[in-house]
C-alpha cells in the first residue's frame, strides 16, 4: 500500500490533547463506528471490512494528521474512496454523525471546527458522482479487476465468509471494495455472487 507520508505535515496537537491522546482518539472512533455500522445509509461502505479495520484505519490516519508521527501506511483518502459514490449531501450527513460523537465528549465549539476542517480537506478527493480509478504515482490503475494485498487488520472473504487474519493474505476488488480469500480468488475468475458482480 501506498504510504500517505504528506498526510501528517500539518499538526493538531492542541486537538489531540483535547481528545485525551491516542486513547481518547480510539474510544471516539469506536463509539462512531458502532454508529455507522448500524446506519442504513453508511454500513454498506463498509459490509468487506471489519468495524476492527475501519477504527484501526481511522486511528492511525488521524493520528497522523494530529501529531505528525509517521504511523500511517493505508492508501490516500483519494484512493481509499476511489469506488464509492458519495454527494455532498452523504458526506455532510457523515460529518453530523461524527460531530454529534464530538459533543458527547464535551469537545469544545472551537476543537470541533478544527476536526471539521480536517475533514473538509478531504471532500473534493472523496464526492464525486461515478467512480474513478486509483492512482500510483500518477498512473490511472483499471477501475475493474483484483489487486493481491496483505491484510493489515482482520476481515473475512466476501464469497465464502471466512475470518481473515491480519497480514493474511487476499484479494481486493479495486472498485467495489470486496475482499476475496486466496481459495476463492483461485477457483474463479469473479469470486462475487451473482448480485454482486460489477
Amino acid at each position: 500500500m501506498e504510504h500517505a507520508g504528506s498526510q501528517g505535515k500539518t499538526e493538531h496537537r492542541e486537538l489531540w490533547e483535547a481528545l485525551g491522546g491516542g486513547d481518547g482518539l480510539r474510544a471516539l472512533l469506536v463509539r462512531f463506528y458502532d454508529v455507522v455500522y448500524e446506519d442504513e445509509r453508511l454500513s454498506p461502505f463498509f459490509h468487506a471490512t471489519t468495524k476492527e479495520w475501519a477504527i484501526d484505519h481511522q486511528y492511525a490516519f488521524l493520528r497522523q494528521i494530529m501529531t505528525g508521527e509517521d504511523v500511517f501506511f493505508g492508501d490516500r483518502p483519494r484512493n481509499a474512496h476511489h469506488w464509492m459514490v458519495i454527494s455532498d449531501e452523504l458526506f455532510d450527513y457523515r460529518e453530523h454523525l461524527f460531530q454529534e460523537e464530538l459533543r458527547r465528549v464535551g469537545l469544545p465549539t472551537n476543537r470541533i471546527q478544527e476536526f471539521q476542517a480536517i475533514h473538509e480537506r478531504f471532500r473534493k478527493q472523496i464526492v464525486k458522482s461515478c467512480p474513478f480509478p486509483k492512482k500510483r504515482r500518477g498512473v490511472a490503475l483499471p477501475l475493474d479487476g483484483w489487486e493481491s494485498i496483505a491484510l493489515s487488520a482482520g476481515g473475512s472473504c466476501d464469497s465464502c465468509a471466512t475470518i481473515l487474519e491480519k497480514e493474511a493474505s487476499a484479494f481486493y476488488h479495486v472498485r467495489t471494495g470486496k475482499v476475496a480469500c486466496d481459495a476463492c480468488h483461485s477457483t474463479s475468475s469473479d469470486p462475487l455472487p451473482t448480485s454482486e458482480k460489477v
